[in-house]
Parts: structure tokens; sequence; C-alpha cells
């Protein structure tokens, strides 16, 4: 897979973390500095060795990045080398408005401002030929994993819905006895369930967890405070720690549900959430007293993203060990 260095700003630092675990997930090597800088290490040294060593630089544009003289310097070295090899090396994020740097403004740039799912779609498709050239070299073609390239074919071109795809790698995952897979696959056509989740907890779906924060007030959404903008909510909710809990929510609808909601502005946009308080205290002694939740209106088209990237890296780790049976059954 491709080694990705990410290029951000300390202010930034949430959303870089993010975007370096959604790479690994993909099977990608990302390199962020505080996941690589050991203590007494130098760091100028460090960085230039994960810049040079890296097929690509993502540049995270923000208006706290775009003033930074590290930043600047990481994505130059890359800059030159992708000058002198005639090839794309660095890609451009933009993550809010800020003043482009000349060089980079001619680039085109993966636009996460109004979805971050959006923007990952983007950037990974400037990488993804590096997927699929691995898939297609370091796969012996036989019949089942012939099936798996063009189903991850089909899964990063999002020609079909992706219903559809985990409905095909559950025939797959019967035809090559994969249990795990298979699994997989009917819970996120069905929707998951306590039942389920008690059966496999090695298999609880985190990628599937919002952050949303609870609350027992109602608050208003209209206030004019608030500038009419979501983080400032979000914000006020994380400071406030007397009213907002913040919690950690599955979401547990069948995939064609979460598919079917249409994604929306998260700057311009809150999901509201009404819970039991017996669903997050048991032993309450009103069970049913209402619990408000707030969560970024793209939280669900995230999660979404999320079941296709845990669903590609099922079918990547799938390669290797149908081509290993296939070999030793070939030696008996």
């Amino acid at each position: 897979m491709a080694k990705i260095f990410i290029s951000y700003s300390s202010k930034n630092k949430d959303f870089a973390r993010k975007l370096a675990s959604d790479f690994a997930e993909l099977g990608h090597e990302p390199w962020l500095d505080e996941w690589e800088i050991k203590v007494g290490e130098c760091i100028p040294s460090k960085i230039e060795h994960g810049v040079s060593e890296a097929d690509y630089v993502v540049v995270v544009l923000s208006t706290s990045s775009v003033k930074s003289g590290w930043v600047e310097r990481e994505w130059k070295i890359k800059y030159w080398e992708e000058i002198e090899q005639n090839k794309t090396l660095v890609l451009p994020v933009l993550i809010e408005n800020c003043e482009i740097p000349p060089f980079l403004k001619i680039k085109k740039y993966a636009d996460f401002r109004k979805s971050y799912a959006v923007g990952f779609v983007e950037l990974t498709s400037a990488i993804s030929p590096t997927i699929k050239k691995i898939n297609i070299e370091g796969v012996k073609p036989t019949e089942y994993s012939s099936d798996i390239s063009a189903l991850l074919s089909k899964i990063q071109a999002r020609t079909i819905p992706l219903s559809q795809c985990i409905a095909e790698a559950l025939d797959i995952a019967q035809k090559v006895k994969n249990d795990s897979l298979e699994r997989f696959c009917r819970n996120e056509l069905t929707g998951w369930d306590q039942k389920k989740l008690d059966e496999y907890p090695n298999e609880k779906p985190t990628y599937r967890l919002i952050e949303i924060f609870l609350s027992l007030d109602e608050i208003n959404l209209q206030y004019l405070g608030w500038g009419g903008n979501v983080s400032n909510i979000f914000d006020y909710m994380r400071r406030d720690s007397e009213h907002f809990f913040p919690w950690k929510m599955l979401v547990l609808e069948p995939v064609s549900q979460i598919e079917s909601k249409r994604p929306v502005d998260p700057q311009k946009g809150i999901m509201t959430i009404t819970i039991r308080l017996k669903d997050i205290v048991p032993k309450t002694k009103t069970p049913n007293a209402p619990v408000f939740g707030y969560a970024r209106a793209d939280s669900y088209m995230n999660v979404f993203e999320s079941i296709r990237v845990e669903l590609t890296k099922r079918l990547l780790d799938l390669l290797p060990s149908i081509e290993n049976k296939q070999k030793d059954n070939n030696g008996r």
C-alpha cells in the first residue's frame, strides 16, 4: 500500500489523527509525527526522512497551517520531487476557507469543508491506483481472487450501492468459508442488535461509533449566539461539562438505511436524538426520563464510509489467505 505523510498544523491534530486512522484501515501506511517521533529524537531529521520515504504528502490546508513554516517546508520538499518525477505526489486537503499557497492553488484539492466523508472519497480516489496495482500484482489470479478484485474495484468506483457490494461479499464469504466475513456481511445487511454484540464481543463494530453529547436539557438550536455555525454549538457543549456529557453511540441500522440518508452540510446541520435514561443508566429510578443527544449532521455518512473502509480491509485481508490455501492444496 501507499506510504502517506500527513502535513498539518497542531491546531488540526484531531482531523489529522482521524485521517491517519482511516488511511491505516484501508491498508496504507500513514506517517503522523506524534506516532513516529520518539522522545529525544531529532524532529527535523525524522520529518525529512518521513517525507522522502513517503509515496504521497497530504497537506491539510487551514488558516493555521498556511501560516506554519513547518507545514510549508514539509510539502515543498515533496513538491520539487513531484516536478522532477512528473508525478502527482502532493495532495492538498481543504478543511476550512483559507488563503491557499500559490504553488498549491493550481492543484485540485479534496474538499472536506462540507463533509468529511465526501472529502475522504475524493482524496482516496487519488491514491486508489496504488491499491489496485497491488491487488492485481500481489495476488495470483484464481477464481476467488479475481472475484474479490472485481468487487474491490466496484467498492472503490462507487458505481453500485454499498449494500449490493456487501451482498456480493457475503456470497464470496460463503464460497471461501470465511465465517467472520460472513457474519460481518449479514450483520451489515440486517442491522446489529445486542444479541449479536453479546454473541461475538470481539467483533463489536467500533467503526459504527459516533460521538454525541447527552443532556437532560433541550438546547435552542436557533439561538443567535451560535452564529449559524454548528462548530460553535459543539464547542459550547464541550466546555459546559456540567450540563453536557460526551458519549459514544453505536449506530445499529442496516447499511441500506444509512445509505439512504442524504448527506448534509455539517456546518449548518445538527442531528438530535432522544433516548431513554435506562439505555444509559440501567438501574435508574426514572427509566423513561428523556435524554437529548446531539451529533454532527454528517455522522451517519461518516459511519457509512467507515463501513466501506471496513469491507475493503476485510476483502484485502482475504486475498493472501485464499492464495496460500490454494498453494497448500496444490502441494498435497
